[in-house]
């Protein structure tokens, strides 16, 4: 039985909400590095052609990246979510397409930044990242059970803008784990970014000389 919005347990009755796991994203792009490692050595790439890539303006996504990761940690007012909370966290994405259009020739670089960008469009059209309910327990039954609002993540609407671009995509068997048409357009990029990385670069206008035939 599937019981969506009922909080039939002691704790549902209190209002409790679940919250938001910042480990399923953290597994999320570990497994996107784990797969991107995989397609190079199975495409016979150089590990050491990828080290050596050059990004610009590092400091824009380690200032992004910190921003968010602040954000989480730090318990943020809830009367001031909406307003101070969404600007500071739209600021943080600012920094990181920065870094991304600075480095926009990385192949691979420009399909991440559509990946930040989704998720950018359905956040700041909706004050928040509209997620799905997780699923609990209760009494041998499921039970929805609307997400805490954070200052990146709220429960998801009917009316929400755009929607189907929120968190709301779920892993197979893993009813609680979350994620965004965005995510997995990053995730590509990364693993993109990684193979191309890894190649040895093809020179243009080389022409290779014709050797002698023998007679």
């Amino acid at each position: 039985m599937d019981v969506r919005n009922s909080y039939m347990g002691p704790e549902d009755t209190c209002g409790r909400r679940a919250p938001v796991s910042t480990v399923v994203r953290v597994i999320f792009f570990v497994v996107t590095i784990a797969l991107a490692f995989v397609v190079v050595i199975a495409t016979k790439g150089r590990f050491s052609r990828l080290g050596s890539l050059h990004f610009r303006v590092l400091w824009l996504l380690f200032l992004g990246l910190a921003i968010q990761i602040v954000l989480e940690v730090v318990d943020f007012p809830k009367d001031r979510i909406e307003d101070v909370g969404i600007a500071i966290l739209l600021l943080s994405y600012v920094a990181i397409l920065g870094f991304c259009f600075v480095n926009r020739k990385v192949k691979g670089m420009t399909l991440i930044a559509i990946g930040v960008a989704l998720n950018v469009l359905v956040i700041a059209l909706n004050q928040g990242m509209p997620t799905k309910d997780d699923v609990r327990e209760r009494d041998g039954r499921e039970v929805h059970v609307p997400i805490e609002q954070t200052v990146k993540h709220r429960p998801q609407e009917d009316d929400d803008v755009l929607g189907f671009l929120g968190d709301v995509i779920t892993a197979p068997g893993l009813p609680n784990q979350q994620f965004s048409v965005g995510d997995i357009v990053m995730a590509l990029g990364i693993v993109d970014l990684c193979f191309e990385g890894s190649r040895v670069p093809r020179r243009r206008g080389v022409v290779r000389p014709v050797e002698p035939q023998q007679s």
